[in-house]
């Protein structure tokens, strides 16, 4: 598998927010919708392709640790409300366990837009009444990255892919102009460590027998089905995942970790990507 690395222009403000998950649905759907049976049996055979939520360039998580973690040194120490504010950290300090040197860093803008309900057949609203609704977007005013593992045998088709979801829309209301970015394939940044500490980069489910500990904060996703699909019990079933930014101590070096779960119905089949591509960092054992 090769570890890609893109930049990411936002060209209009998001109705859902890229985290990677959702990527990887939307790639996947994509790929289907051409005949593509790459994922058929994707349950029952290593991963293929995992995808990362998207970050502010240059920017990773916070990683999802104790407080004694982001100390400068021993007798330091952390003002906690400072430390909530600080919400990412740029990928070298964070492999190089420079933790206290967070920042905030400000990328996104939420807002509301009033839209209006139609009737798609006279184009008009129904009755006499305005029927106005409040969307939510997240609007991006800065450049973003993302992190794709893919294997080699399908990298040229997901890259065309990731390009075809920026150019008609990623997630809800795509089909209005939301979710649109540019693509830029760039040289990959994240440096090989001897460490058994890495953090993940996407909700992941921590069923992984590589796992010897972890630290995270949890995060349910509630998946809904689209297109036909939707037409009758549109909600999957709840997942529970470990939300990004969780750090885990692995048995054995991987590029990877977690699980995949089917979370669809009889009816309908379905997965949710379950896995993170890893960020080695350093960690030392005494503070652990």
């Amino acid at each position: 598998m090769e570890l890609l690395t893109l930049k990411i222009t936002p060209l209009s403000s998001f109705a859902t927010v890229p985290k990677g998950d959702t990527l990887f649905g939307q790639i996947v759907a994509y790929l289907f919708l051409k005949n593509d049976k790459s994922f058929e049996n994707y349950l029952n055979e290593k991963p293929k392709l995992i995808v990362s939520d998207m970050m502010p360039l240059g920017y990773v998580y916070k990683p999802t640790l104790p407080l004694s973690y982001f100390k400068a040194n021993a007798t330091d120490e952390v003002d906690k409300k400072q430390l909530r504010k600080r919400n990412f950290i740029t990928l070298s300090n964070l492999q190089e366990g420079n933790l206290h040197l967070c920042e905030r860093v400000d990328y996104i803008e939420n807002m509301v837009s009033v839209k209006n309900s139609i009737n798609r057949t006279t184009f008009t609203t129904d009755g006499s009444d305005f029927a106005p609704y409040g969307l939510e977007e997240k609007s991006f005013f800065r450049e973003l990255w993302m992190f794709v593992l893919v294997d080699n045998t399908l990298k040229k088709e997901v890259l065309q892919t990731i390009k075809e979801v920026g150019n008609y829309g990623f997630g809800k209301e795509g089909n209005i102009g939301k979710g649109n970015f540019e693509v830029e394939v760039l040289e990959n940044s994240i440096k090989d460590l001897d460490t058994q500490y890495y953090m993940s980069l996407s909700p992941t489910i921590l069923k992984d027998t590589n796992i010897e500990k972890s630290w995270y904060e949890p995060f349910t996703r509630f998946g809904k089905f689209g297109l036909h699909n939707a037409d009758f019990q549109a909600f999957k079933k709840p997942t529970l995942l470990a939300d990004s930014s969780a750090v885990v101590k692995l048995k054995a070096n991987k590029p990877y970790f977690g699980f995949s779960v089917n979370n669809a119905t009889k009816e309908k089949p379905s997965f949710q990507q379950g896995y993170s591509i890893v960020i080695p960092i350093k960690l030392k054992d005494n503070n652990v």
